[in-house]
């Protein structure tokens, strides 16, 4: 761990990330408006900022588990948290207007993911390289079967 673990510090710590990475990345809004999107195009439902929060924050919480005194995975859980918050309004508005929020599901109610192993593929066969001249030769063939627009001197 870091030497000076004082809530201030820890709290200055997670203000300089966020300045940090909203330099490199853009604003937040922005920034958690394309992880939405790009969770929706690629899970086929749609998701909002604030579920991404969330999610990022279990993400945070499960690698706190692994490694306890890992400081970063901490300090990042609570900015997960907060930027939670900023969009949390929202989040409660379109769900009103969707018809509610589902609400939380106990575990033994929740049915586990089944991790199974991917199929082994026979790797391609690995062709022998064409001959240095035999490439040379099939590029020059194809160059002179280009027509070039205003070759012909015009």
């Amino acid at each position: 761990m870091r030497g000076n673990l004082e809530p201030q510090a820890l709290l200055e710590m997670a203000r300089d990330i966020i300045a940090e990475r909203g330099d490199n990345y853009g604003s937040i809004a922005e920034n958690f408006q394309l992880i939405a999107d790009l969770a929706t195009l690629r899970l086929g439902r749609t998701f909002h900022p604030f579920e991404i929060c969330i999610i990022l924050t279990c993400l945070k919480n499960a690698r706190n588990f692994a490694v306890p005194d890992h400081l970063d995975s901490r300090v990042d859980a609570v900015n997960y948290e907060l930027m939670a918050a900023q969009f949390a309004a929202d989040y409660i508005a379109r769900k009103a207007s969707e018809g509610g929020i589902e609400g939380y599901k106990k575990r033994e109610e929740l049915r586990p993911a089944v991790v199974t192993d991917l199929p082994r593929q026979k790797p391609a066969p690995i062709k022998a390289p064409l001959p240095r001249a035999e490439v040379q030769n099939a590029i020059q063939s194809a160059l002179g079967k280009l027509e070039i627009p205003g070759g012909d001197g015009e």
